[in-house]
């Protein structure tokens, strides 16, 4: 499904809310040495076989419960807001109040 740019992304959703695995709190990070050290045998694999280290996807440093606790946030802000031809430029229609704030561009 195609990212709505009117709304923010799936990694900001679960960044925005507290992990109830780690319990890192909103805006910050998830605490998961095993993802880390994973991700870094991977890239050590691909340094010897002589390619370039794979572009890390922020999702996959947040733990599933808390991405997918964005997830369903997301799609319940989707789903309360007006259709995309009725929406009104600059005004928001997700539920993340302060912690996630539009781009200016």
């Amino acid at each position: 499904m195609p990212e709505d740019s009117a709304f923010p992304t799936a990694y900001e959703y679960a960044l925005a809310r507290r992990c109830s695995r780690c319990g890192a709190e909103p805006g910050l990070p998830c605490n998961a040495p095993r993802k880390q050290d994973d991700i870094a045998a991977r890239n050590q694999i691909r340094a010897q076989a002589g390619h370039p280290p794979m572009e890390l996807n922020p999702l996959e440093m947040l733990h599933a419960v808390r991405v997918d606790a964005g997830i369903r946030h997301k799609d319940r802000d989707i789903g309360a807001a007006p259709w995309p031809e009725d929406r009104q430029p600059g005004v928001r229609y997700d539920t993340l109040g302060e912690h996630w704030q539009p781009d200016q561009t």
